[in-house]
């Protein structure tokens, strides 16, 4: 039987609540890749490129296809084409690692280092407007629920 929680305008089953959180976050989601995807405006870019020229950024020690699958989720063969299409965009550079030659690093080049920036400000605008009237201790509420949820699904 699901349990009744109270909230101020009305009762909802866990069930109904949780349902309800799923949608606002879907919709968070979904105005972030908006708001990520209007950010691209004027790159040139799929928003696949420039969400792996962001992880690169962010992170320069993930430098290798291998490494941006896995923090991506995404396929080989989408990173591959991907790279392969920054390269010859001229934002990013492929050299041999000099102690394992199967490995490719890659490097973003001066220009997509701009672009990351650019994009990176108009990402903080999208947090800062999203976190208007949220106080920190709200926030770390809602990041530790999150994350449990992500732990329980994994």
């Amino acid at each position: 039987m699901s349990e009744i929680i109270k909230t101020d305008s009305m009762q909802q089953t866990s069930e109904n609540l949780s349902e309800e959180l799923f949608v606002k976050l879907s919709r968070l989601v979904w105005q972030y890749r908006k708001a990520f995807n209007d950010s691209n405006d004027g790159f040139d870019l799929s928003p696949n490129e420039l969400g792996l020229m962001m992880i690169m950024y962010q992170d320069p020690t993930i430098n290798t296809a291998n490494q941006i699958v896995k923090e991506l989720g995404t396929t080989k063969g989408l990173a591959s084409r991907n790279v392969d299409s920054l390269v010859k965009k001229g934002l990013i550079k492929t050299e041999q690692d000099e102690k394992d030659r199967r490995v490719v690093r890659l490097t973003l080049c001066t220009r997509a280092k701009e672009l990351c920036e650019e994009a990176r400000v108009r990402q903080q605008e999208f947090y800062h407007k999203a976190m208007k009237g949220i106080c920190e201790r709200e926030a770390r509420q809602a990041l530790d629920v999150v994350e449990k949820m992500v732990s329980n699904i994994l």
